[in-house]
């Protein structure tokens, strides 16, 4: 028996109507669906592990297509942590054909409650590599070979083929690695292989679980804004470049300060580790700190619109390191949801811009001083009767000034400043 439809909430109606909606047939599973390729970086991490720890029971499944050569150590264990940890079984599939799951791709593989490969893919090559260079110290290779090894005796796996992929960098074609009991299923498409999968039993650390994968609707989610920023900062090229401008320019700005080099220099460094895989939370915190600490600087002095700009542009960027929005169950498309996204972005931008402009001008206005010494103008109007040596109020130059009364003037009278004595202006009726 088909489980009952949950109720749609009213936003979800209103979407519906709209023409937004995707329609859920009654019954119909839903697959969860991430992406990764090239380098194994950082985002890569927070992209998969933000998107497993969200997704809960939402899904019948997650299936994590995979094409790489491998990358960071840190970031590749992270994920092989949620993928083990993911309370919904995890179905890794080399793909396209042609494809490759390399040294970190093959760990990522070994850790999935089901492996799949499509045609003429390859994996292995597993052997750790240290500063560019392969690595055989027996500390590192006997961890790598128990956690292959491991992982390959919790899905029922060849253990001794999984332990291979390190010590000989053996390359399997999917044929092979079938043969050898590394993969489950060789598929030649995500149509194909949902359909094999369908019934199948996969273990995962909570116990077995039932594959129901026929007919399934894919949910694809990609990288939001924010895995998209911290992917452009884990560019090798970009983090090490990061690295060096910010010594280099925290050097010169403690040696020169007042130029604002030394800010510059601290958050290129930030920047730079957080390509490097330092603390996601931390690096936005600092982020958010020096940010607020260039807004408050530009309250306290006024007149510096660069500190304001970059105050405002650092305050969004440490945001957006440290906002995390899993996904949840969503009634409009992923691409309208992204192009969403990024016009909230660009209107924020827009908005943050206009505010410190105005905040910029309202400080400019009111650090100015309204008169020097003497009024721009000593011809003015008398807005009170003032007798002669009392006080009152005059306009001279369209401002209100108080004033003195050197003979009696009348209301409207039209009276010239003789001269000013501690901010009070002497004047006398014009003859």
């Amino acid at each position: 028996m088909a489980p009952p439809v949950k109720p749609i909430s009213i936003l979800g109606l209103i979407l519906v109507v709209a023409g937004l909606a995707m329609p859920l047939a009654e019954g119909q599973a839903s697959i969860l669906w991430l992406n990764i390729s090239g380098n194994i970086s950082p985002a890569t991490a927070e992209y998969v592990s933000m998107n497993l720890e969200g997704g809960g029971t939402r899904y019948a499944a997650v299936l994590l297509t995979i094409d790489t050569f491998g990358g960071l150590g840190d970031s590749t264990f992270k994920i092989i942590d949620a993928i083990l940890n993911s309370s919904t079984p995890v179905i890794v599939y080399v793909y396209p054909p042609g494809g490759k799951a390399l040294s970190a791709g093959t760990y990522i593989l070994m850790s999935s409650g089901l492996a799949a490969m499509a045609p003429y893919t390859t994996i292995g090559s597993a052997q750790p590599v240290v500063d560019g260079t392969p690595s055989n110290e027996t500390k590192i290779i006997n961890f790598l070979v128990e956690k292959m090894r491991s992982m390959a005796r919790l899905h029922g796996r060849n253990e001794t083929q999984a332990g291979r992929f390190v010590t000989h960098n053996d390359n399997l074609s999917p044929e092979l690695a079938l043969k050898y009991g590394v993969i489950e299923v060789m598929a030649s498409d995500i149509s194909e292989l949902l359909e094999k999968a369908d019934g199948m039993a996969v273990m995962t650390l909570r116990g077995e679980v039932i594959l129901h994968t026929r007919d399934s609707r894919l949910v694809r989610v990609d990288p939001d804004f924010r895995v998209q920023v911290l992917q452009f900062l884990s560019d090798p090229l970009v983090s090490s470049l990061f690295l060096t401008l910010g010594v280099l320019i925290l050097i010169v700005g403690l040696s020169s300060p007042g130029f604002g080099g030394e800010i510059l220099g601290a958050v290129l460094i930030v920047l730079g580790l957080v390509g490097q895989g330092f603390n996601l939370n931390w690096a936005g915190l600092a982020l958010v700190i020096l940010g607020s600490v260039l807004i408050l600087y530009e309250f306290y002095s006024g007149g510096i619109v660069a500190a304001m700009i970059g105050g405002v542009i650092l305050l969004s960027l440490g945001l957006i390191l440290l906002v995390r929005a899993p996904p949840g169950v969503a009634y409009v498309s992923q691409e309208w949801l992204n192009e969403l996204q990024v016009t909230i972005g660009l209107v924020a931008a827009f908005g943050g811009g206009v505010t410190a402009f105005i905040l910029y001008k309202i400080l400019r206005a009111t650090r100015r001083k309204s008169y020097a010494v003497t009024p721009l103008k000593d011809i003015g109007r008398s807005v009170d009767d003032i007798d002669e040596g009392k006080l009152g109020y005059v306009v001279v130059a369209g401002e209100y000034r108080r004033a003195k009364a050197l003979k009696p003037v009348k209301q409207n009278q039209t009276i010239k400043v003789v001269r000013v004595e501690n901010g009070l202006l002497l004047v006398e009726p014009l003859e």
